[in-house]
């Protein structure tokens, strides 16, 4: 009994020691590859986020938003990056060879943290449905609210600066307190770009509001060109006036460079915005669209133009007189018969063509539901399958740290990536069932852990790289082939 205790104490601490030593290496992945991921999402949409005056906190919700959705990637690899970093280091440090001498076998090394890739597994499954598309709702629209605002008010010299509703303004010189201005030119448009007035002026001093909405611009030394639009015969004559001002104060209303809120419902139609239910709902919902569809075309489009009757009905005598239906009729009609049948066929064919365009697209639109719905559980599952290939492998690499193990999650993520894209892209073009597709890497993934565990917990050499050392050196021993160079060029009483 006090063996027992004991063993169930050892194997306690065991558990504890495994968990610490998986649970930094991958939180600490887990932050990096995060962080790398968002450096490409920021890197993607910089253009449109730079020169906007977009505020601090308007930017962190954004990258906090995006995150989320980038969860997805960083969450495989850093999966993959920890396990063999883990393993790798109790097999370098010879701490698996002291744990399997104790009586351990690998299964039950690997078993802890087997059960944190469950417990990862369920809280995925439950981020992926709920989380990701909540946080898409919201990084969505705002991204599109961002990309759609005018860029932050900002006048550069000789270059007009268009942004202002109904203005356009352009300075020859700005002065080093960036309010004094020189060689001012400012054009305005009013009713409907119709009329168009010209300000000029020597010098001027630009100031924004405390609030940013709007600028005065005090004009100094200029002249005012305007347009009479409004007079009877201005079609004919074009008359204008010219005022000329020593000072002039112009304010304009900077409220359309603020950022439109868009209403988030206008997105919540999207895929990657739905959790299971939603998905399920918007299929069935697209699957009796194509029904209805392909019954409308039965129903309104072809009844017309097909007749169909029973076989117990009989033609009467004398009515049909040749199986060859032209020959029913007489010979001056045949050429009038052709027509028709071919304005019939064609009519047909159109509606047909149309109708079976209107299908696909709707056959498209419910794939890429369905396809959001398959990876709302492939997620959770092809962790644990990287799980099972990356922990075992660790074990058989027999190194630690950051290096090899890094080199080699960055192969088998970039294999598991293809292998996904081209599921994923296989299924929606019909080529293979969307489920069979969709579960394509899970499918190459399982045999593969399956095959590498065994190999692992049976101590083989084929996965030991020191076995592959050992077989490079023998083959291409240096000396031993410079030796053999050397004694082939000795003579016989040398040798």
């Amino acid at each position: 009994m006090p063996d027992f205790c004991n063993r169930i104490a050892a194997l306690k601490k065991l558990n504890l020691l495994i968990i610490r030593a998986f649970t930094g290496p991958f939180l600490a992945t887990f932050a990096i590859s995060l962080f790398l991921f968002l450096i490409h999402f920021l890197w993607k949409y910089i253009d449109d986020l730079v020169g906007k005056g977009i505020d601090t906190f308007t930017l962190m919700r954004l990258i906090f938003y995006s995150m989320a959705d980038l969860v997805p990637m960083a969450l495989p690899l850093s999966v993959m990056i920890s396990s063999l970093m883990t393993y790798g280091n109790l097999a370098e440090s010879y701490e698996l060879v002291a744990i399997r001498s104790a009586g351990v076998s690998l299964y039950r090394v690997l078993w802890p943290s087997f059960l944190v890739m469950l417990l990862f597994a369920a809280i995925t499954f439950y981020f992926t449905n709920i989380v990701i598309p909540r946080a898409n709702l919201e990084g969505k629209s705002l991204l599109y609210d961002l990309r759609q605002k005018k860029p932050a008010f900002n006048i550069t010299e000789g270059v007009f600066y268009n942004q202002i509703e109904g203005y356009s303004l352009k300075v020859g010189k700005k002065e080093q307190d960036d309010e004094t201005v020189r060689d001012i030119m400012v054009y305005e448009y009013r009713q409907g770009n119709s009329q168009l007035n010209i300000v000029k002026a020597e010098k001027g001093v630009m100031k924004l509001s405390s609030d940013r909405r709007f600028l005065y611009f005090t004009l100094y030394n200029g002249v005012r060109y305007e347009e009479m639009t409004d007079m009877r015969d201005y079609y004919r004559s074009y008359p204008h006036n010219i005022m000329r001002f020593g000072k002039q104060q112009l304010t304009f209303d900077l409220s359309s460079l603020d950022m439109k809120i868009t209403d988030k419902e206008a997105f919540r139609g999207d895929y990657r915005m739905m959790n299971i239910a939603e998905l399920r709902l918007e299929v069935d919902s697209l699957e009796k669209q194509k029904n209805m569809k392909l019954q409308r075309s039965m129903d309104f489009f072809m009844t017309p133009y097909f007749h169909f009757v029973a076989d117990s009905v009989k033609s009467r005598a004398g009515l049909v007189k040749s199986s060859n239906i032209i020959e029913n009729y007489p010979g001056d009609r045949h050429g009038d018969v052709y027509r028709i049948a071919l304005s019939t066929a064609r009519g047909i064919k159109s509606i047909a063509d149309n109708n079976k365009a209107e299908l696909e697209l709707l056959q498209a639109e419910s794939v890429k539901y369905q396809a959001e719905w398959h990876k709302k559980f492939t997620l959770s599952v092809v962790i644990i399958l990287l799980f099972l290939i990356a922990a075992p492998l660790g074990t058989i690499i027999r190194k630690g740290g950051i290096g090899l193990p890094l080199v080699i999650a960055v192969i088998m993520f970039i294999v598991y990536y293809a292998i996904n894209i081209i599921g994923e892209k296989i299924g929606k073009e019909g080529i293979v069932p969307l489920w069979v597709g969709m579960w394509l890497s899970s499918f190459v993934l399982f045999p593969v852990g399956i095959y590498i565990t065994l190999k692992a917990s049976a101590d083989s050499a084929t996965l030991s790289l020191e076995a592959y050392q050992r077989l490079f050196k023998r083959l291409f021993n240096v000396n031993r082939w410079r030796n053999a160079v050397r004694n082939r060029g000795r003579g016989p009483a040398e040798s």
